[in-house]
Order: C-alpha cells, then sequence, then structure tokens
C-alpha cells in the first residue's frame, strides 16, 4: 500500500455504496423462520455488523467535513450511475461483491472498500473495515495513502462495450453441467475448445476463479490480463496451445461462441450478458485503469 505523504486530498464529492443484508432480503427474510438458529444468528449477527460499519464510516466522513450521496448496491438507478461517475471518491460497505459492481461505475474516483462483515465476507479487495475506518480516510484525506493504478478488462459483444470489469470475466454455457465450446484466437494463434468454460481475468481478480483453476497470481500493478480454460476436455494427439495465456495492452482476446445458450459473467453473478452461438466476444486491457486502495502485498506470491 502507497504511504507517501502529499498534499490534502479533497474528498468531495463522495458516494458511499451499500450492501442490502442477507437478512433484510424479503425472500430470504421469509425463509429464515423455517431454517436453523446457527443460520439465523449468522446473517443476523452481519446485518448488525453491516449497521455499525455504515455508521463509522458516515461518522468518519462527517469528521472530515464530507456528507456523502449514499446509495444501495441493490439500487443502482441511472441517478446513482451519474453520482458514482462524478465523484471523487467512492466507498462501498459490504463485501467484495459490493466493491466489484460499484467498480462498473467508477471512473476518475478513487475506490475505497470497507469490509463490514469480515467474519463472514472474504473482503480481498477492501483494506477498510469498521475499527480502522477512521485511520483510513484521514490518511487519504492528508495524501499519506494514495491509491493503486489497477488493469480492469473492456469486454466488447455484438458491437457494444460492456462496462469495465475489474476482476474477471467467465465465459460458460448456462447449464453448469454442460460443456461450453467456443473458438478463441489470439493474434495469429486459434483453437477449438471443449471445457467447463473459460476464464479471463485482470491482476486484481487472479487470485480468485482463475487461481483455483490452476491460474497465476499476479502482481496488483502487472499491465495484463490472463485466460485460462477450466477442466479442457484434450484430444488423443492435439496439444493445446491456448488453455492459458496472457493477453498485453493492444492485444485482443477473441471468442466466438459455439453454444446456443453460452453466456458472459462479468464480476461475479450480478450481471450476464447472453453470447449464443456465432457470437463474437473480443477482450482486452482496458485504456483507463482503476484507482482502487489496495494492499499489493495481497497479491505477491501466495
Amino acid at each position: 500500500m502507497s504511504t507517501k505523504p502529499v498534499a490534502a486530498v479533497p474528498l468531495s464529492p463522495c458516494v458511499v455504496v451499500v450492501k442490502t443484508p442477507v437478512a433484510s432480503r424479503k425472500p430470504v427474510a421469509d425463509r429464515l423462520a423455517s431454517t436453523g438458529r446457527r443460520l439465523v444468528e449468522e446473517v443476523e449477527n452481519a446485518a448488525r455488523e453491516q449497521e455499525a460499519t455504515l455508521t463509522a464510516v458516515h461518522e468518519a466522513l462527517a469528521g472530515l467535513g464530507v456528507t456523502p450521496v449514499t446509495v444501495s448496491i441493490e439500487a443502482l438507478d441511472e441517478q446513482a450511475q451519474q453520482a458514482i461517475a462524478a465523484a471523487r471518491l467512492v466507498v462501498t460497505v459490504g463485501g467484495d461483491g459490493t466493491l466489484l459492481a460499484a467498480s462498473h461505475w467508477v471512473t476518475g474516483a478513487s475506490l475505497l472498500g470497507v469490509n463490514s462483515a469480515p467474519k463472514s465476507s472474504v473482503g480481498y479487495l477492501s483494506i477498510g473495515r469498521r475499527s480502522n475506518v477512521l485511520r483510513t480516510l484521514a490518511q487519504i484525506a492528508r495524501g499519506a495513502l494514495v491509491p493503486q493504478k489497477v488493469v480492469r478488462i473492456e469486454a466488447e459483444v455484438a458491437g457494444k462495450l460492456l462496462r469495465p470489469s475489474l476482476n474477471d470475466i467467465l465465459l460458460a454455457h448456462q447449464l453448469p453441467a454442460a460443456t461450453s465450446r467456443y473458438r478463441l484466437r489470439l493474434g495469429p494463434r486459434a483453437e477449438d475448445h471443449r471445457s467447463s468454460g473459460l476464464w479471463i481475468a485482470t491482476p486484481a481478480g487472479s487470485t480468485a476463479g482463475l487461481h483455483s483453476a490452476g491460474g497465476q497470481i499476479m502482481p496488483l500493478g502487472a499491465r495484463r490480463l490472463q485466460f485460462r480454460a477450466r477442466e479442457l476436455y484434450r484430444m488423443r494427439g492435439h496439444s493445446p496451445v491456448l488453455e492459458c495465456g496472457f493477453v498485453k495492452p493492444g492485444e485482443e482476446l477473441v471468442v466466438e461462441s459455439a453454444m446456443s445458450e453460452g453466456w458472459l459473467y462479468p464480476d461475479g453473478a450480478r450481471t450476464a450478458v447472453p453470447f449464443p452461438f456465432g457470437e463474437k466476444a473480443v477482450f482486452r486491457v482496458a485504456e483507463q485503469p482503476l484507482l482502487l486502495f489496495a494492499d499489493p502485498a495481497r497479491w505477491a506470491g501466495e
């Protein structure tokens, strides 16, 4: 994490993006009554932690003279999206899923993730939590803590650009048990695949699904993408050349669907993009990086 002292940093306009606790979501709340006590206590504790963390964030910002706009990640309407795009600082209160969803709308702002329930949430991309948020925001305000420039994925499907992805994109058949069929091309090389899906990840996302599939963890500041097929079917006598690899700035990974029910999942399950038979998707390093408050040591040779 960079801690080079510089001049004071303006934090306004500021947007706080908040996760809706599981216990507060109507369908889940209705089911909790019929579940075991342990599960009920777990989600209720997480909800209390969420509320306490949100209060701590608002109090810390108020102490710095900042009055943020607060929006729910479950209701990012056009007005909320515009507020995020115009912000100088965006603070997410939740887990990595909240941070990733909010990041799609961040343009020039710096992004700070505050893990609201560390006991039940991984929060790998978040350096903040209730116990340190006052100190962290004060460091940001006086320029003692500066964000990292991290690569994002620019994906184009049917000539339309998707919102940039901070973590990864999974390309797969809609049914988890079905074979994912596609043809991919990188430069002069091309190959047909039958697999369980294809991961395309940034350095920030290289510790997640891609790493679980056998991919390499990249330094947070690396300037390239990494792709890797999941459970690739290997034909006898054929050695795959594009089972995995890297996409450098200026290069494009082109994938053509050979599935009637193919989908792209950018940064998790909140967004799904149809990828039917014959459609092409192009993946490249996004021109504009994201300014993320993160600890690079978490990406150092796990």
